[in-house]
């Protein structure tokens, strides 16, 4: 595009692009109008408003006598009829950086939700006749959940943070979890079964909690009431450094088609009970991903259900600390029951 500068136009100056119009046709246009459109000066004086637009758009802005914002040409621009013709603005950096506030507010607002419930439900509890030894357990959960929240927001600060990650017993990731979960499952009527493994991971505790979290909440939000929830993990034998975690419930059949859009920001399941924020499984994925593992869907065929599935990374660049013992598919572990 070849953008003519015209000294005899005083608004070229202006920091907003500047159309001209009589009876319907462009008289003159500024430098930052001419950008914006990619148009050249030449060719688009004296020919009719809509060629120039090239959107129906942007021309009612002027024919409406209205104020409009229009994704068009890789850019969203906000059009406002002026004297005698039209102002054009840039606003995609503006509209970019509220979307981005608007999904790290929802996304907070989705993980602080886990802990600040597991608080709330804790202090009723302590509320109720309970001896010594409980009320310090519960006590411990508290300030557990407490410090867990204080470090998701010191998550939004600008400042660099060091590495969390560190040497995970995955049972003792799993049972957390199992522990911070339980008013949900019980408020679905849910059991969850949990088998065991002494695999080692190395990761941030707090963001494979959540991952793992969010998965089970999933199941048990989305999938039928009075079922059950199994979760387990073994070596993943095509890329024998990281773990596999699974979560698996017995709800319908997803349609393979909508596995990777279940992923995405705001999805929504099929489920016809509560939806939640859509977040869940985004946040799955951003946190699995961001340690270098992958996340996936898999129906089950026999007994129906879907399995989500994690990888973690194992320590020592694949070999966990201390023994491991074998982990057997589902059917022919010994569970237990929580």
């Amino acid at each position: 595009m070849s953008v003519q500068n015209s000294p005899g136009l005083w608004f070229d100056d202006l920091v907003e692009g500047v159309i001209l119009v009589k009876e319907g046709r462009v008289t003159a246009l500024n430098r930052v109008a001419l950008e914006l459109l990619d148009v050249d000066q030449d060719a688009a004086i004296g020919v009719p408003l809509i060629a120039v637009l090239r959107d129906h758009r942007l021309e009612e802005a002027y024919t409406e006598q209205q104020t409009v914002e229009v994704e068009t040409r890789g850019r969203i621009i906000s059009a406002k009829p002026i004297a005698n013709g039209l102002s054009l603005s840039d606003v995609t950096g503006v509209r970019s950086s509220v979307k981005n506030a608007q999904e790290l507010l929802a996304v907070l607002s989705h993980e602080l939700r886990t802990p600040t419930t597991s608080v709330r439900a804790i202090l009723e509890t302590l509320r109720l006749e309970i001896d010594d030894d409980m009320r310090m357990r519960f006590l411990g959960r508290a300030s557990e959940e407490c410090e867990r929240l204080v470090r998701l927001i010191e998550d939004l600060t600008v400042d660099v943070k060091p590495p969390r990650e560190r040497r995970l017993k995955l049972e003792d990731v799993l049972g957390r979890a199992r522990t911070i979960v339980e008013p949900t499952l019980e408020q679905n009527g849910v059991s969850l079964e949990l088998m065991i493994s002494d695999l080692t991971v190395w990761a941030d505790s707090d963001k494979l909690l959540q991952a793992v979290i969010n998965l089970i909440e999933n199941a048990a939000i989305h999938g039928p009431d009075f079922a059950s929830i199994k979760v387990w993990a073994d070596i993943d034998p095509e890329n024998q450094g990281f773990a596999r975690v699974f979560v698996r419930d017995t709800g319908n059949p997803l349609d393979p088609s909508r596995f990777e859009e279940l992923f995405q920001l705001h999805a929504r399941g099929p489920s016809g009970k509560a939806r939640g924020t859509g977040l869940g499984l985004y946040i799955v994925r951003s946190i699995t991903e961001a340690w270098g593992g992958k996340v996936w869907i898999e129906r089950e065929i026999e007994g129906g259900g879907n399995t989500f599935a994690v990888t973690v990374p194992l320590v020592a660049c694949g070999a966990s600390e201390g023994s491991q013992k074998e982990i057997n598919p589902p059917d022919q572990i010994s569970l237990e029951v929580l």
